[in-house]
């Protein structure tokens, strides 16, 4: 049966691209499609009439040219039938380019455009399916319901527009068909009359074989019956599977691959195809290996020859680059009947970025620890007990990280599912060998089932389900305890789906329970090492800062026994040095951050100290513009002793002779990580040549080593006493 058999070429509307929508509308009106025209915009009219009549109109006809068929006149003004419309086609130079729907063309009516300026051409959209005129018209009614759409345009091997098929032609083409069968049927029963006749004048014994003859095709015709309707009890049982089999689909987010030996797409299914791009509707029947990349296609060949020599499961893993994105997927393969491959493909990518970004947390860790180690190493040599037990504790962690991962790893799953209606639930024997419960133990109800579930997450339970069957969370998805028959309590992460039969008015929740607990004996140990860990860097912090403000003591009470002014001057510089290190340890002691440090209060405190030091009444006014900026550790100490030498040196000679002045300080961010730091003062300046100031002078020789740490760039502007700008980035 081919389509081209029970083809339409003269019911329904076609229009060149450069058509308006305004013309469009006026002619479907022409030709008794209930739309009003209403002072240049189009409205639609309140119901459309039901009584049709079938009209066509050809590409590039006027208005006036319309040919209707089964009526003898067109009344533009008072239309007296009209036509079975649901679409309109776009035609150019015999090819289909696109349709409009009557709904689409509604809701560009009702979008208030200005329908005279827009071409079809722009608003069409293009045809989900065409057939060729060969195609089996037994096929189409399928097509139909899948498209949800009435009419199927048909095209010959060369995209030429030939027509369409609807339901009525269908069933016209099948009534005439029928018609010429009943023809058929009355001739044969007229031949049989006339044969019936001559054999009433036959001998008895042609009777006799007749009625054996009609007694043997009676009793095949009761056997055929008997087959059809076996036949029909099973297609009707077959649809009742894959209903169930759609339904146990629909709780899986994974995609289902049925292939060929050779690789062929044979059936696919998967809840939402978008998340696997490469494959589309049309992928069937082509094979898995030419679809992918070429590296993941050798993969999955070299996987499917694995299943058919071993008859076992073969697992694989490769990766897709979506949008500059790699995103990982897992894919099982094992075989089925008739030498087919059954393959079920699952995107593990947020599992690979968790267990990567664990990874890199833990390497992060010990790297940062590491750095911090050899610090202190060369701060104080007498922590190297504290660091070998921070080393232990470090090792601690990384076993209980690698037994954490382990146990996530080899998670078991249960699966549950409840009916709405009838509040039964039902609950796998996986589960309850979870649980340690029999079948007769297992609750069957779902009020019975919350019994189970620990007192003090019974609520959250309730309000997580209540949350998701009014819609106001986009899945069921919670971690709760659960008793087991021994008294203990288990951790589930629990998810579950929304499942509709219409047919029978039922709801289920179908879902799973996956058991968490060790992944939260292992969280809550992770929490714990890292806490500790804190708590013996602060500790670090503390006694650090302790040991420089004993050495910073030392060498104030120091000085009080030293009367050359250049010895007492480098114990000063000194003694400023290790207090400006011992107060960025104080604050890391204090703060909740121990990775980086807000300058501004650090910053505060080594000009209040340097003030102290030197004991600079009023006639030095220091001005500061510190924006609220967090540093690393190690740019806030380089920062700090910058600011200790350059302060220190517009102290101690920028004014002479106790003379009035200011010294500005400024911190400012000027990009993404890139800083400046200026500090100037407007005293005398600088004399001689920058360099010679740096071979005498230890404090500028320490600046200039400290901004190339800090890999920056420092500038001199001599022209209004000193002026130092320095800039320097920080890598994330």
């Amino acid at each position: 049966m081919r389509v081209l058999d029970y083809i339409i070429q003269n019911s329904f509307l076609t229009f060149p691209p450069h058509k308006s929508l305004k013309e469009i509308i006026i002619r479907m009106g022409q030709v008794g499609v209930s739309l009003d025209v209403d002072n240049g915009s189009f409205v639609t009219a309140s119901k459309f009439p039901t009584y049709r009549n079938s009209v066509q109109v050809i590409e590039g006809e006027s208005s006036s040219t319309v040919k209707p068929l089964g009526i003898t006149k067109i009344n533009s003004q008072k239309p007296q039938a009209k036509l079975p419309i649901d679409c309109i086609y776009v035609i150019d130079k015999c090819q289909l380019l696109g349709m409009l729907t009557i709904v689409d063309i509604i809701r560009l009516i009702n979008s208030g455009l200005n329908l005279a300026a827009v071409k079809v051409a722009e608003v069409m959209r293009e045809a989900a399916i065409s057939l060729e005129r060969d195609f089996d018209a037994n096929k189409t009614l399928v097509l139909m319901q899948h498209y949800g759409i009435r009419q199927l345009p048909i095209v010959n091997d060369k995209g030429q527009f030939l027509g369409i098929i609807t339901p009525e032609s269908l069933a016209l083409g099948l009534q005439r068909e029928l018609a010429k069968l009943q023809e058929t049927l009355q001739l044969e029963i007229a031949q049989r009359c006339a044969l019936e006749m001559s054999f009433k004048k036959a001998e008895e014994d042609s009777e006799k074989r007749i009625l054996k003859a009609t007694e043997d095709l009676l009793k095949a015709n009761k056997k055929l019956q008997q087959g059809i309707c076996d036949r029909i009890a099973t297609e009707t049982q077959l649809l009742q599977t894959t209903s169930e089999l759609q339904e146990i689909f629909q709780a899986f987010p994974d995609l289902y691959l049925r292939l060929d030996r050779d690789g062929t797409i044979l059936s696919h299914y998967t809840k939402n195809i978008s998340d696997f791009y490469l494959l589309t509707a049309d992928s069937l029947g082509r094979k898995v290996q030419n679809i992918l990349p070429i590296n993941v296609g050798d993969k999955f060949i070299e996987a499917i020859l694995n299943v058919q020599q071993t008859n076992a499961l073969v697992d694989i893993e490769y990766v897709l680059s979506r949008d500059g994105i790699n995103e990982t997927f897992e894919a099982r393969l094992l075989p089925s009947v008739r030498h087919q491959i059954i393959a079920i493909i699952r995107n593990i990518s947020e599992r690979k970025q968790a267990q990567e970004a664990l990874q890199t947390a833990k390497v992060e860790l010990e790297i940062r620890v590491e750095e911090r180690t050899k610090e202190l190493k060369n701060i104080n040599q007498r922590l190297l007990q504290e660091i070998s037990e921070r080393q232990r504790v470090e090792k601690a962690l990384r076993v209980s990280e690698d037994r954490y991962i382990r146990a996530i790893t080899a998670g078991k799953v249960g699966i549950w599912e409840w009916n709405i209606q009838t509040n039964t639930i039902y609950i796998d024997p996986n589960l309850q060998a979870m649980l340690g419960y029999t079948e007769q133990e297992t609750p069957k109800y779902y009020d019975h089932w919350l019994r189970f579930v620990h007192p003090d997450d019974v609520e959250s339970v309730k309000n997580a389900v209540n949350a998701y069957l009014e819609g106001v969370t986009p899945k069921y998805e919670i971690e709760h305890r659960m008793l087991k028959k021994d008294g203990s309590y288990i951790w589930f992460l629990s998810r579950g789906m929304l499942l509709c039969n219409l047919h029978k008015h039922e709801c289920f929740i179908a879902g799973s329970n996956t058991d968490i607990t060790a992944h939260r004996q292992a969280e809550n140990q992770l929490k714990v090492s890292l806490k500790e860990k804190e708590i013996l860097l602060k500790e670090i912090h503390h006694r650090v800062k302790n040991n420089l403000q004993i050495i910073s003591s030392l060498l104030r009470l120091q000085t009080r026994y030293i009367y050359d002014e250049q010895a007492l001057e480098v114990f000063q510089d000194s003694h400023n040095r290790v207090r400006a290190m011992a107060i960025i340890h104080e604050i890391l002691y204090q703060s909740n951050d121990l990775t980086k440090i807000e300058v501004s209060d650090y910053i505060q405190s080594i000009v209040n100290n340097l003030l102290r030091s030197y004991g600079i009444n009023t006639n030095i006014d220091i001005q500061m513009n510190i924006k609220k900026i967090s540093l690393k550790i190690d740019t806030a100490i380089y920062c700090g002793l910058i600011i200790n030498e350059l302060v220190s040196n517009s102290i101690k000679y920028a004014f002479v002779n106790n003379q009035q002045g200011a010294i500005y300080i400024e911190l400012i961010t000027i990009a993404n990580n890139n800083y400046s730091l200026i500090v100037s003062d407007n005293g005398v300046g600088l004399s001689k040549d920058v360099e010679i100031y740096k071979q005498e002078s230890l404090g500028l020789q320490l600046v200039w080593s400290l901004v190339e740490q800090l890999e920056g760039k420092i500038t001199l502007d001599n022209s209004s006493g000193a002026a130092f700008k320095i800039t320097f980035s920080e890598a994330n």
